[in-house]
């Protein structure tokens, strides 16, 4: 671990580094038309502010934004791939006392709206790889195989929820393996006994979870020359396996708190074995493997000349075959591979929307308020605007693993539908992969942000008036608010901006003039497709009143706008549904409020 702290001072931009190199990344991505710099500043500005007691906008949980398209042919992704190229190459490849001589590493930037090419990649090959003794690859590139230790998880579970989706979740573990069926059923003692897992409360979902309690690992007995007869060379048959669990002592009662385990996810693969009928194997392939068309992700060691070995086959780990633990940490891959995993949790390929996004969701809560445990995912929730977030994340899904000299990384982050894939080999890789996830983060969260603005602004600002009524709003992008700007909104004559925050929080008609009422639009995922190639959109409002100071305490909140969502409704239509219709371009052409039953042009 000697180079950690190079590795992370050389990557670990400070938030004035960053807003520097972001003037650059943003410069083309939220000029106005007259080229002005005026929504650059307001954002750099917001960023290097301290604290702030004014009430913020509290948006709904999720991207303010429609997610951006065409992500390709955005200069400020672009900006951003030239700006990491010279990172990278400056900071890691060819800096002094990073031991880049000892590494080899490929990264890749990937979105589910381009199907084939990254957003950006990078491939370094250790200068000294071809004096290593390898029997590997001389070059590195997104074909290059890796061991990914403990990244096999996220396999492991699109394999299970491609076989059998998630209705066994509370399903008991006992139901599925015998040998747990009969610890369970001959266990003595109570729930919280300190010497015996209380295998009848754990589920399914809790080894997926991390939540079961039970151990890290579990070695066999000893025999009587002390020495482990399996558990790293050779490994454990199922019988060695299952004769040590009955003498593993719990960690934690199972639901009481996260506590990774490699076993839980051994037993996930023997559970999956009995439901389907099939070696883990085997369903790895069938269901994963082939369908995404993985042509460099293998369950045991492929043939050397794929993959990158920094020195001898063995001590690297390289050619160690895990057995039936294969489930936990046992597969190869490559960066390519990993990305097209990656956009297939993004896309659902695998399995239905509804499955991917109860996956997507933390489980369980960790000591960090902004971290937070899922099946396997660790889960961060990132600030999009600096310090002064004004309650505006973005949560990320990602999983690393570690085996012998390698180390990878896969990341997911569906608020923008995008990801990372790292993956490292050689001296201290474990460092390297999360310093470089630290940069990829900070580069592209704020650089898709304005992408997505720019792109809502294009589609949605404007001026919109009825063709028979006295009706009439505008929609407009700040640059330091989340979602679309709702302003002077007439209904029918009638002055809506007050009234719709005053009704939703039943406020009384004396506090009206101290009101600073604020509506703005989300993206609420639902849509009708229309005869001309366009579509129907919806859109959810947030009616605040911003006026007086913010309030965070014990258990009062002003960020709770989840609660009043359609609360207010007409003739069974909620007040805050904003329909926009929009042409086969994704140009708005005409919003309508549900409630009100008023449809709006866009005129300007």
């Amino acid at each position: 671990m000697a180079h950690h702290g190079q590795y992370a001072k050389a990557l670990n931009f400070s938030h004035h580094q960053i807003a520097l190199l972001f003037i650059v990344i943003l410069r083309d991505t939220m000029l106005d038309s007259c080229g002005s710099v005026v929504a650059v500043v307001s954002w750099l500005l917001l960023i290097a502010a301290t604290s702030t007691h004014a009430k913020l906008n509290c948006p709904l949980y999720g991207l303010g934004y429609p997610k951006p398209t065409n992500l390709l042919a955005s200069q400020g992704i672009k900006a951003a791939a030239t700006a990491l190229d010279s990172v990278f190459a400056q900071f890691i490849d060819n800096a002094n006392g990073t031991g880049s001589a000892r590494f080899s590493y490929s990264v890749e930037v990937f979105s589910a709206s381009e199907d084939t090419a990254p957003l950006w990649s990078h491939y370094w090959t250790a200068k000294n790889l071809a004096t290593m003794n390898t029997t590997g690859v001389k070059k590195i590139d997104g074909d290059t195989v890796y061991r990914i230790g403990s990244l096999t998880k996220i396999f492991t579970m699109l394999t299970f929820l491609a076989e059998v989706g998630d209705s066994v979740w509370y399903d008991p573990i006992a139901k599925y393996i015998p040998e747990i069926a009969d610890m369970a059923a001959n266990r003595s003692g109570s729930s919280h006994s300190l010497t015996v897992p209380d295998w009848g409360s754990i589920t399914i979902g809790a080894l997926a979870s991390q939540i079961s309690g039970l151990t890290r690992d579990c070695m066999p007995n000893i025999t009587s020359n002390d020495i482990p007869p399996c558990g790293s060379n050779p490994v454990c048959n199922r019988s060695q396996f299952f004769n040590g669990i009955k003498k593993m002592p719990p960690a934690f009662q199972p639901f009481l708190t996260p506590a990774y385990s490699d076993v839980g996810y051994v037993l996930l693969g023997y559970a999956l074995e009995k439901m389907t009928g099939k070696s883990f194997q085997r369903s790895f392939e069938d269901k994963v493997v082939k369908p995404l068309n993985l042509t460099r992700t293998f369950y045991r060691a492929p043939a050397d000349s794929l993959g990158v070995i920094p020195g001898d086959r063995w001590k690297t780990t390289w050619a160690f075959y895990m057995g039936n633990e294969s489930p936990t940490g046992g597969v190869y891959s490559s960066s390519t591979d990993l990305a097209k995993a990656g956009r297939a949790i993004l896309k659902s390929t695998l399995f239905p929307v509804p499955v991917t996004r109860r996956w997507l969701r933390p489980v369980t809560f960790s000591s960090d308020p902004l971290s937070s445990v899922g099946s396997p995912w660790g889960v961060r929730r990132l600030s999009l605007l600096g310090q002064n977030s004004t309650y505006q994340f973005a949560t990320t899904f990602n999983k690393l693993g570690s085996i012998g000299t390698y180390s990878a990384l896969l990341a997911v982050i569906p608020d923008f539908d995008i990801g990372f894939s790292v993956a490292a080999a050689g001296e201290i890789p474990a460092a390297l992969v999360t310093s470089i996830a630290d940069t990829l983060a900070k580069t592209y969260l704020p650089t898709l942000q304005g992408v997505g603005r720019l792109q809502a602004n294009a589609s949605y600002a404007g001026y919109y008036k009825s063709e028979t009524i006295n009706s009439s709003l505008t929609i407009s992008v700040d640059p330091t608010a989340p979602g679309l700007g709702v302003g002077n909104w007439m209904s029918n004559g009638t002055s809506m901006m007050g009234l719709s925050v005053a009704l939703s929080s039943n406020i009384s008609r004396d506090y009206w003039d101290s009101m600073q009422p604020s509506v703005r639009l989300y993206p609420s995922g639902l849509w009708d497709a229309l005869p001309n190639g366009g579509k129907k959109i919806g859109f959810k409002a947030t009616f605040e009143d911003l006026g007086g100071p913010a309030v965070s305490e014990m258990y009062t909140t002003d960020c709770s706008t989840w609660i009043g969502m359609s609360g207010i409704a007409y003739g069974s239509q909620p007040l805050d549904e904003f329909i926009f219709e929009v042409d086969a371009n994704g140009i708005a052409v005409a919003v309508e409020n549900a409630a009100l039953r008023s449809r709006m042009v866009k005129v300007a």
